[in-house]
């Protein structure tokens, strides 16, 4: 990933030292192993323990022999002794790389949760401050019903709880050991052996594999990111509408010697909004990326590799990104009570139509009569810029409403009250 979109905890994560260091960590997990087992003796697997290696060493092993993997257990052997003949005993090259992944991913995980703690606080926060911030509701980009502002954080906190419970099921399939052997079978060391390996390193075990962990799990898990992302598009687009000149309801946080245009001197965009809109675009092609990593010759081919080397370091990284990035945007948005105030005025009570239609249909008038008026008339008073109320109180159709007590029935934030109790209590 470029260093743009790359936090530094993620580019020590990624590095290749730091993979290097989790090979080692799998390797003398199994010899651990092996010593528990009685396979080695405590003197053997105390300088095994000792093994290490030098980044130099595993490159110019690499361009030799064309095998990462092999290179690496080159590079340990040479700081071992006689004892060397044990290193990487049993083991394929996809027990060491898969079971390093998995925890890698352990870690990945442990850092976007957290990412994902902090978006709750920020949307709950949001939520309990425009509870009573009202703004005129839109479909079709249209102006439909008064309602409150804090109901989007509202539903954006009750997703978040929901993808995040997806989230959580996704990174417990990737964070599994496998050391099965060359096809799966256990030829070396046996189940027994995994299962150690398995709680040494805190991760989970399969019941079967191949000559590697099965893809679906990696594919369900960067799909959960996929997923994720395409929210946090959701969200930013909503932004991105409500921050237009004509709209100007919210704005993205602007510094003091910031610019928005290199020509217009006047623009203010809003960037990142429109910036995790291009992440999310690229998290979804990561997603069809790893698909299509689930279909492997027999036991096992190497074309899922490549696709592997960028994506999952890729779209870890950028979902910490964007998950921090959209926190920081909503922390620093500008919201304004008074233009949302002025739309509601511009529907010239409009809103108000079906609460009107509804109160036809309690006192016995025609439903079908009574929505032919008031489309009508809602549109006469859009068009002449007064209140639908002057128009229909003054329609004789609409002479049996007691307009007094309509009006004070119409509370569009009755409902509201009630989503805050489910969501919140």
């Amino acid at each position: 990933m470029i260093d743009r979109y790359t936090l530094p905890f993620w580019k020590n994560l990624w590095s290749d030292s730091s993979k290097f260091e989790t090979y080692l960590k799998v390797e003398k997990a199994s010899l651990e192993a092996l010593y528990q087992r009685g396979v080695i003796d405590a003197k053997t697997n105390e300088k095994l323990q000792q093994a290490s290696f030098n980044i130099e060493d595993i490159d110019r092993l690499e361009r030799i022999l064309k095998h990462d993997v092999l290179a690496f257990v080159d590079a340990c052997r040479l700081s071992l002794g006689e004892e060397k003949r044990w290193f990487h005993f049993g083991l394929t090259s996809s027990d060491v790389i898969d079971t390093a992944h998995s925890l890698l991913f352990k870690e990945a995980n442990r850092q976007i949760h957290q990412a994902i703690q902090q978006l709750k606080t920020t949307l709950q926060q949001l939520a309990l401050t425009h509870h009573h911030t009202p703004i005129m509701a839109r479909t079709h980009g249209m102006f439909a019903e008064k309602t409150s502002f804090g109901l989007r954080f509202a539903l954006w906190f009750d997703d978040l709880l929901r993808l995040e419970k997806s989230f959580h099921t996704a990174s417990l399939g990737v964070e599994v050991c496998k050391l099965s052997g060359s096809i799966g079978t256990y030829p070396i060391l046996p189940p027994d052996h995994e299962s150690r390996v398995a709680q040494t390193l805190g991760l989970s075990s399969s019941a079967i594999h191949t000559q590697v962990i099965q893809r679906d799990r990696h594919s369900t898990y960067i799909n959960a990111f996929a997923v994720l992302s395409s929210w946090i598009e959701k969200v930013v687009l909503d932004i991105r509408l409500l921050s237009r000149s004509d709209v100007g309801e919210v704005a993205e946080g602007f510094s003091k010697d910031q610019k928005g245009s290199s020509a217009m001197p006047h623009k203010r965009n809003p960037i990142k909004s429109e910036n995790l809109t291009g992440l999310a675009r690229l998290m979804r092609a990561y997603a069809q990326a790893v698909m299509e990593n689930q279909a492997l010759w027999h036991e096992r081919d190497i074309s899922h590799s490549s696709v592997e080397r960028v994506v999952f370091m890729d779209a870890t990284t950028l979902m910490d990104y964007m998950l921090i990035g959209l926190n920081s945007l909503l922390l620093n948005l500008e919201v304004f009570p008074e233009r949302m105030q002025q739309h509601i005025e511009e529907s010239y009570d409009v809103w108000m139509s079906q609460y009107i239609l509804h109160a036809c249909i309690l006192k016995g008038l025609d439903r079908e009569e009574a929505y032919r008026h008031l489309q009508a008339l809602s549109f006469k008073a859009m068009n002449e810029k007064k209140s639908l109320w002057d128009f229909v109180k003054a329609h004789p159709f609409f002479e049996p409403l007691d307009w007094h007590a309509l009006k004070k029935e119409i509370d569009p934030f009755k409902g509201v009250e009630i989503l805050y109790q489910r969501v919140f209590e």
